[in-house]
């Protein structure tokens, strides 16, 4: 079985682009100034970090939840080296998990893994041109 997804971009002037689905959900890009943008919102490669960051994030989440552990905060830290020649592409990805409240390790290690290796559609898109790496932190409450 497949599924569609449909994206709409409108152009709103300059190099500034907004996206929206179908239910009106947006979000904006702009280019960076050296390229003549006015940087008011995130880049599309930049995006596409986020997205991956994003994707993974929920994911692990998600997993953490439905096996009832208690998370109080959660943040991802990723970062992407680029080739400096056009298309100018990720050459690799690395995702920092940064985790807080009473999580046991091996938990938090299967949730990275199931998150990256089954679940994130992103991940799953990009590992098969980019390696991506990834490292975790839990800050312990109690």
């Amino acid at each position: 079985m497949t599924s569609t997804t449909k994206i709409f971009v409108d152009w709103k002037g300059n190099l500034h682009l907004q996206a929206y689905n179908e239910k009106g959900l947006t979000a904006d890009f702009d280019a960076p100034k050296v390229h003549g943008g006015d940087e008011t919102a995130l880049s599309p490669m930049e995006s596409l970090l986020s997205s991956l960051a994003a994707c993974s994030c929920i994911h692990i989440l998600i997993l953490l939840r439905q096996n009832q552990f208690s998370i109080e905060d959660c943040r991802v830290e990723a970062t992407a080296e680029r080739c400096d020649d056009p298309p100018r592409v990720f050459t690799k990805i690395y995702l920092r998990y940064i985790f807080k409240g009473d999580l046991p390790e091996q938990v938090v290690e299967d949730a990275i893994r199931f998150s990256q290796e089954k679940y994130c559609s992103v991940g799953g898109m990009l590992k098969k041109d980019v390696p991506v790496e990834s490292s975790y932190e839990i800050i312990k409450t109690s």
